[in-house]
């Protein structure tokens, strides 16, 4: 039989009992037919080594007898070869990372294909095959150093991002920290306001907390700031009435008047300054007209007749309605208690409660009287505007010596005191009131500095002689 074209042939394991098999089954097939009756025998068996140099020999020298070659003999122990990479200096690669390197190189001699070869031929595929494995050896250790530099790069990024992370999360707690003070701090302030709200609501003794409203409330607050201007001018016209009818009843009402007035340290003088007794005279008016302003009906005590505050309201404006165009001519053919008996007993009262403060013993004349009549019905109207809302518009008044506040007080002298800061107050004039977010604002006489001549007697500034 024929050599093959390799001069050595890798045999599998599990393919060793097939092969040599088929190596008797040829060696038979060459035989000469001019042999006797061949007879086989067993082939011994694999395990007893000793036997199987005597059975390959016998099998060569009957093959050269028959002019039969076989080649085929397997060896009789495969030759296991291991092979240390060396590096440039020719020692073993024991580096700090020996272990990893020897785990990869046993791996891969586990994987390499078992040769059989020859001694001579084993030398020369050594001598070929360092080389090859020291250039992979090379190639292998450049592709793990290179990860190795890479894992570390990337760990050192993760590693700062990590800080960066914990740094942020610091910086986020702490304004976290200062939203929960600043929220807490907001809560507390709201509480505070809520519990003010509540003290001022309980004070005012209002029946219901919520603002009531029915569908003419902005026409009421309307006809209420008109109303108001209305009253002042009214009451000045009648003061301005009184002081003419001074001249004639005599001193009696002028000293009751100055008698009024010296607790706010004012001295009148009707000629040297009518005009002074004008105001001084008007604000006693509004002081007596506006007394019990508050009371249901300008009455202390008296109880309410409507319980339900919408009904209330609306009743109200409904007197209103009625009254408002209502004329002198109308009162003098008719009276006053034709028309309303609550606004009938409002004028009788304030009529005798200004005539008792003056001291007033003649008969008012028809001028006088509808004076009378035009500012007792101004204030009266305010009266019932004032109630046709719930809560009602409260009026509020100021005391002399108290301390001037532009936003709730109205200096009448202003206009001679351009110059000049009103320092306090001498006598409130006209009263004020609180229309809900609004004001209107009461008017006083104000004391000032004393760098510009003031006429302490009058109450009012005059120009100094310098």
């Amino acid at each position: 039989m024929a050599n093959s074209s390799s001069p050595f042939t890798p045999i599998e394991e599990g393919n060793e009992e097939e092969e040599y098999s088929q190596g008797r089954g040829s060696f038979r097939a060459e035989t000469t037919p001019s042999e006797g009756e061949y007879r086989h025998h067993p082939t011994p068996l694999h395990s007893k080594t000793e036997n199987k140099g005597k059975v390959c020999n016998k099998k060569r020298q009957e093959n050269d007898d028959k002019g039969v070659l076989c080649n085929k003999c397997r060896p009789s122990n495969r030759e296991k070869i291991t092979v240390v990479p060396l590096d440039n200096k020719g020692n073993s690669l024991n580096s700090p990372h020996g272990g990893l390197f020897k785990s990869v190189l046993s791996n891969l001699v586990k994987k390499s294909p078992r040769l059989s070869l020859s001694s001579s031929e084993v030398e020369s595929s050594v001598v070929g095959g360092v080389s090859t494995k020291e250039e992979q050896w090379k190639i292998a250790l450049a592709e793990v150093s290179h990860k190795l530099i890479q894992a570390t790069r990337k760990r050192d990024e993760a590693v700062l991002e990590a800080s960066r992370l914990k740094f942020s999360m610091v910086e986020l707690e702490k304004k976290l920290n200062k939203l929960e003070i600043y929220c807490h701090n907001l809560k507390s302030g709201l509480d505070v306001c809520s519990n003010n709200k509540v003290m001022m609501t309980n004070k005012s003794s209002l029946s219901l907390v919520q603002r009531v409203k029915f569908g003419e409330e902005d026409k009421v607050i309307e006809h209420f700031l008109v109303m108001v201007s209305e009253a002042r001018s009214s009451v000045r016209i009648l003061s301005r009435s009184m002081t003419l009818q001074l001249r004639q009843i005599g001193s009696k009402v002028y000293d009751r008047i100055a008698l009024l007035l010296q607790p706010y340290e004012i001295k009148i003088s009707i000629s040297r300054n009518p005009r002074g007794l004008l105001v001084y005279l008007e604000a006693l008016l509004n002081k007596a007209f506006y007394d019990d302003f508050e009371s249901i009906g300008y009455q202390k005590s008296c109880c309410n007749q409507i319980l339900n505050p919408i009904d209330r309201c609306e009743s109200n404006f409904g007197l209103y309605n009625r009254l408002k165009d209502l004329t002198w001519e109308e009162v003098l053919s008719k009276g006053t208690r034709f028309y309303s008996e609550e606004f009938s007993k409002f004028c009788d009262r304030k009529m005798s409660e200004i005539v008792a403060m003056l001291g007033w013993n003649r008969a008012w004349p028809e001028p006088l009287l509808q004076a009378f009549f035009g500012a007792s019905k101004a204030v009266w109207l305010v009266h019932l505007l004032a109630n046709s809302l719930h809560p009602t518009l409260p009026i509020f008044r100021v005391d002399k010596e108290m301390k001037f506040d532009s936003i709730y007080m109205e200096d009448m002298g202003a206009d001679k005191a351009k110059k000049l800061v009103p320092n306090m107050v001498r006598i409130m004039v006209t009263p004020g009131f609180y229309v809900y977010d609004n004001v209107v604002k009461c008017k006083v006489l104000c004391r000032y500095n004393n760098n510009i001549g003031i006429n302490n007697n009058e109450g009012l500034i005059t120009p100094s002689p310098t």
